[in-house]
Order: C-alpha cells, then structure tokens, then sequence
C-alpha cells in the first residue's frame, strides 16, 4: 500500500438490514412450533451454500405471489417467503427453492399451506449472493408437470466485510482494469473478483451496485476499496463495515456519479440524478437504492 493511500480511518459500523426485526419473530415462532491504483485485505470467495437435494427444474404451472421478507439479508439472518397458492393446495407440503445454478433449483425450506392457501416460511439465509426464489407445491410430486409454482422473487445475501476507500492524489492514472481514475468514477476494488463484475453493497440502509475497475486493496483487513465516488455515494467518509454481495459470471460498466449542484456542458447524468462537467458523452449513474440490483449467479 503506498504511503499516499494510507489516510484511512478506522471505523466499525454495523450492517443494516431491514426488516430483520419482523423476520426474526417469524423465524423464533416458527422454531417454537418445529497490481493497480488501489492501495487500501480479504477473501472474496463466496460461500456455496449446500441446501438441499436438487428439485425438478420445471413447474406445471404458475401461479400465486411470493414476497421476500427482507429481499436483502446478511447471511445467518432470517428471510421470510410469504405469499399465496391454489386455495386447493390447503393442507399440501409446499417448498421454498432457490436457484443455485442455472436451471438448477435446491430446496431451502417446507413448510404446509394453510386452508385459505396461504403460506409463511422462515429461512435462514446461507452463502453470498444474488439469488432467484421462488415456492412450489408439490415438489415432492414424482412428476414435475404436478408440481405449482410462484412466479420468481430475488433475494440478495450479503456478507459482513470492511471496506475502504481511495483516490485523492491518484486520479488521472490507470487502474489495473484498465480505467482511467476520475474523482467521478464509481466502482471498487478488490484482490481476486474478476474485472467489471457486479458488487453490491449494503451500508447503514443504503444499497449500490457497482463494477470490479481495479485491484486491492492489501491492507487494513480490508475486502473492498471503493473509489471517491462510490463511497460519496454511500455516505461513506472512513473505513467501515459494509454488505456485499456478487454477481458471477455477469460484467457491468463503469459509471459515474456527481455532487449535488455539479452541472456541465456534458449534460451526462449521475447516480442521484445530478449533472457533472467532465463525465465522458452518455455516461450513466450507479445502480442501487436509488436504482436497480442484479441478477442471480452461476
């Protein structure tokens, strides 16, 4: 870590997770009753969870709603998939499945509808990532053309990691993606994650999603070093506690974002809606809270 990057704070704040208060109720009851610019060290690799046994990849048929409660939970936290099924299926087994490959699909979780075909089913949250939900009922069926199920609802798990943050003194130099440091440029840094993959990341309930622009960082424990920008973005001022999660397999694009009041002849739009003076023609904002996720890993 080069000296000019060594300003850094330290500062721990927890990761927050809405709706977790509601969702361990639910889950307690249920229990009752059952090389670059970067210079900021950790692991990346996402944990692969092992739920259960795979599932029939095909449902018969679409039906019902499914809502995650919360959508974005740090893994060991509790999620609740409610929601409803055929008023027939009163009484039937009914599964919580995720889909931990492409086409494949593990059970994570049963429970029964209930007689107005209800159904309510707490979950632990395992591994690290984006992830597509969704129930069936009769998953056990011997034939997949019997089995019903929700249409698909994504959960995001995120990991509890520091995080932090660089630029001042190194812009206008490359990163080792190959991207030109701007104090404009949103994006992160780290050691192992492949160039331009979607990162998400959870701090003090804001929510952004951005691209791998460069390596590191290597030192204060540190996962991620996020650039000036993502970090203005955040609210992020010192080194800190965040959420993460990845997108494998999947790239993005660097992005820009602009303080309130920046304005230029550009005209090109930053993560909050603002406008800069020096952001390359058609340049876009991040994605997160005030805009959209991702999509579920191989």
């Amino acid at each position: 870590m080069p000296a000019t990057h060594r300003a850094t704070h330290v500062l721990s704040v927890g990761l927050a997770v809405a709706g977790l208060l509601a969702a361990t109720t639910a889950v307690a009851a249920a229990k009752s009753a059952s090389g670059g610019t970067s210079a900021g060290s950790g692991s990346t690799s996402a944990a692969q969870a092992s739920y259960g046994q795979p599932v029939p990849t095909t449902v018969g048929s679409t039906l019902g709603s499914l809502i995650l409660t919360p959508a974005s939970v740090a893994a060991g936290q509790p999620t609740v998939a409610s929601g409803t099924l055929a008023a027939s299926d009163a009484g039937q087994p009914v599964a919580l499945e995720i889909q931990s490959k492409p086409g494949i699909w593990v059970a994570a979780a049963t429970s029964t509808v209930a007689p107005d075909g209800s159904y309510s089913i707490p979950w632990i949250a395992k591994g690290v990532g984006t992830y597509a939900m969704r129930v069936v009922s009769g998953a056990l069926a011997s034939s997949a053309a019997a089995s019903i199920g929700t249409p698909q609802s994504t959960l995001v798990i995120l990991k509890s990691v520091i995080a932090t943050w660089y630029g001042p003194g190194m812009y206008g130099r490359r990163t080792a993606c190959g991207e030109k440091l701007t104090r404009y440029i949103v994006g992160v840094a780290n050691r192992k994650l492949p160039c331009g993959t979607p990162v998400t990341l959870n701090y003090a309930g804001r929510e952004l999603t951005v691209p791998v622009i460069d390596r590191g960082p290597y030192a204060n424990g540190a996962t991620f070093d996020l650039t000036s920008a993502t970090a203005q973005e955040l609210g992020i001022t010192e080194t800190v506690s965040v959420g993460y999660s990845f997108v494998r397999g999947q790239t993005i694009a660097p992005l820009y974002w602009y303080p309130n009041g920046a304005t230029g002849p550009s005209g090109s739009s930053g993560a909050s809606g603002n406008t800069g003076p020096t952001a390359p023609a058609g340049a876009t904002g991040a994605t997160g809270t005030d805009s959209g996720g991702a999509t579920a890993p191989a």
